[in-house]
């Protein structure tokens, strides 16, 4: 859904996508909640712990609706939080808003 707009790149573990964030800084991370080894959650306090990281927007995009999961995950301030299967208008518009942050 993203690739025509978007340069895109995927991981399937948080390790591998910390590993690919220090080799190249992306202006945005989309991150599941549920992923092998550790979650979205230990993924993005990792991102948070890491000076170069740190300030890379986060946006979950994930299937998890239970409340305290959610509430875990924004006490570490992601750009946003959208649940599958997400409205294609909404996350692009969400996107364009974050990017311009940026």
């Amino acid at each position: 859904m993203l690739e025509e707009d978007y340069e895109v790149a995927g991981a399937i573990s948080g390790v591998q996508a910390t590993t690919f964030i220090g080799k190249k800084r992306p202006d945005l991370i989309l991150l599941d909640y549920e992923m092998p080894v550790c979650d979205g959650k230990m993924t993005l306090e990792m991102i948070r712990a890491d000076e170069d990281m740190k300030d890379i927007p986060v946006i979950f995009l994930t299937a998890v609706n239970d409340k305290a999961n959610i509430e875990a995950v924004l006490k570490l301030k992601p750009a946003g939080y959208f649940l599958k299967p997400v409205v294609k208008d909404r996350l692009f518009a969400e996107i364009e808003k974050v990017l311009e942050r940026v």
